[in-house]
């Protein structure tokens, strides 16, 4: 997201049975690092490729394909400004009491973006940031686990976790601390059900004062070790891939004109994702007011381009959108205003469920509010407008006094 705080992700996957049991064979890293990457430390406790082998027992897990996962999904909802931020207490009460309220009206999955490597309050997750080695002792990790393993005990019920800020990681094209992290996570968590998703990196835009895009090339050699470290810990496991700036519908087609990098279009277990704030003249935040004259196309489009894709290049990968929704919050105390409600029940209902796409609406209690944190309540009825594409207005006018 465009905004001061982003999101973590972690994603609950649906207890589908049957995901098949084709295992996709972990290929060899031959794609030499682009030119001026910096080299990682060197020495058995920093550089990954002095490490052993991790293992873990997945003979117990029920493969979930990524389609299987797809259609599981249905409508989610981030858990926003928690893991990745400091805006909410890191508790496990104050999460699970979010995903209770969601869960109980439909919703299958939910996107917990986490931040690793970047301190908050104090603390990150890692030993050090430069080897992006986990540190087991922390008691935020903890909590953490904890609200995931609470996730994956609802049934049919989806986690997306991620690396979601990191950015000395991404302006640093650090791409030895990327796969330690994947190693490591992938191993702490890696005899969970397998409704438990891995998207690799969220919005790899680099802190560079124009939050420019990663380069393809670099993110692709990036994406390519941190794939293989998961696919040599689980090959059934489902890995999330994404763009190189906002994750912008536009951005995978230009990064991902093959997928050499990650299975060569043979890994069942892969899924693509996107953020969908098009038009930001309407949904970002600060925008002067919400009367704006968006279209059906306004949604449609960044949907068809993505499909376009999966169709083509991706070879029928299934697509989700990570992030979706309106700052409303930056400029009213409440929400009600019509031209938002209608955005919200068109966006999920009318038409990413024709394309098959589970979405994860942005919710992180602030300025994108749907679930007040301080409350334990929903704040408006966005959550209605996406669940059920129809919900209560004031008054019949789209553009209701209260969108100026």
């Amino acid at each position: 997201m465009r905004i001061p705080y982003l999101v973590f992700t972690i994603f609950l996957i649906s207890a589908c049975s049957g995901g098949g049991n084709n295992r996709v064979s972990a290929p060899t890293v031959t794609t030499p690092p682009p030119t001026g990457t910096t080299a990682p430390p060197t020495g058995s406790d920093s550089d990954p490729d002095f490490l052993p082998s991790a293992t873990i027992d997945a003979s117990n897990l029920v493969a979930i394909s990524a389609k299987q996962a797809a259609t599981g999904m249905g409508t989610g909802f981030n858990i926003g400004q928690m893991f990745e931020n400091n805006q909410h207490p890191r508790t496990v009460a104050a999460a699970t009491a979010k995903i209770d309220k969601y869960y109980a009206l439909g919703y299958r999955h939910v996107r917990i973006p986490i931040t690793w490597t970047e301190i908050i309050d104090g603390e990150d997750l890692v030993i050090d940031p430069d080897t992006g080695e986990v540190d087991l002792s922390s008691a935020r990790l903890q909590v953490i686990e904890d609200v995931v393993d609470y996730a994956l005990s609802l049934p049919d019920f989806y986690v997306v976790i991620n690396t979601h800020h990191e950015k000395a990681l991404k302006t640093g094209n650090k791409w030895w601390v990327l796969k330690r992290l994947w190693r490591d996570i992938a191993t702490i968590f890696g005899e969970r059900n397998h409704r438990l998703i891995f998207e690799l990196l969220n919005e790899p835009h680099l802190d560079d004062g124009n939050n420019s895009p990663m380069p393809a090339v670099n993110l692709r050699y990036m994406t390519e070790r941190a794939y293989d470290e998961i696919r040599n810990i689980d090959p059934n496991r489902i890995i999330v891939i994404g763009g190189n700036q906002w994750f912008g519908a536009g951005e995978i087609p230009a990064v991902w004109p093959n997928l050499d990098e990650v299975g060569a279009g043979s890994d069942e277990y892969l899924m693509a994702t996107f953020h969908h704030y098009d038009p930001w003249s309407f949904n970002g935040d600060n925008q002067g007011d919400y009367a704006d004259q968006w279209t059906d196309d306004d949604i449609d489009s960044a949907m068809q381009t993505m499909q376009n894709w999966a169709n083509t290049v991706g070879k029928g990968m299934p697509v989700y959108i990570g992030e979706w929704g309106t700052g409303w919050g930056s400029r009213y105390e409440t929400m009600d205003c019509n031209n938002i409600r209608l955005w919200y029940e068109k966006f999920d209902a009318q038409y990413a469920r024709s394309y098959g796409m589970p979405t994860t609406v942005w919710d992180d209690g602030g300025w994108f509010k749907i679930f007040d944190h301080s409350t334990n309540e929903f704040a408006n009825n966005l959550h209605l407008c996406i669940i059920d594409g129809n919900c209560d207005w004031q008054g019949t006018e789209r553009f209701n006094n209260t969108c100026n």
